[in-house]
């Protein structure tokens, strides 16, 4: 049975299809007790306004609201900025247009799921803790667009490509 079979136009999933581990060993070894404080706010101009003026740490999930379920999320990436959360957002409004330079999983997600997509982010002051909660959520998470992980997960990901 091939593709064509399954579906009626198999050329519209090209270009939809991630990769996501789901590791319980790495939720499990997720050990900071930081009390996040996460914003959440659709991937908008209108939002800017909105975001924190403060370093902190990101995240973009797409939200398909589907039948209203409540906990429907893909987390596709996270990042952390040492500058204010606002100019990391209003930065992404520029690469989400840059076909040329920008990084192509960033690219193609602001611009395949500008509809669903949603910027998470929590202030944090202390530069230190933020590199430390950025690469504690990459070896949980293992986000699809991320293309930088910690040394011990980047060695198990290559023992199974």
């Amino acid at each position: 049975m091939l593709v064509h079979d399954l579906i009626a136009d198999p050329d519209r999933l090209i270009g939809h299809d991630y990769t996501f581990v789901l590791w319980p060993r790495q939720w499990a070894a997720y050990n900071l007790s930081d009390p996040f404080n996460w914003e959440i706010h659709p991937f908008q101009r209108d939002q800017i306004e909105n975001i924190p003026i403060d370093p902190g740490i990101y995240s973009f999930v797409i939200q398909p609201r589907v039948a209203t379920h409540p906990h429907c999320s893909y987390l596709m990436y996270v990042g952390k900025t040492e500058g204010p959360l606002r100019e990391r957002f209003r930065d992404y409004f520029s690469e989400g247009q840059d076909f040329e330079t920008g990084r192509p999983k960033i690219v193609r997600l602001l611009n395949q799921y500008q509809d669903y997509l949603h910027f998470c982010c929590s202030a944090i002051a202390e530069i230190d803790r933020i590199l430390e909660i950025e690469k504690a959520l990459l070896k949980a998470f293992i986000p699809p667009c991320n293309d930088q992980y910690p040394a011990e997960i980047r060695r198990s990901m290559k023992a199974f490509q």
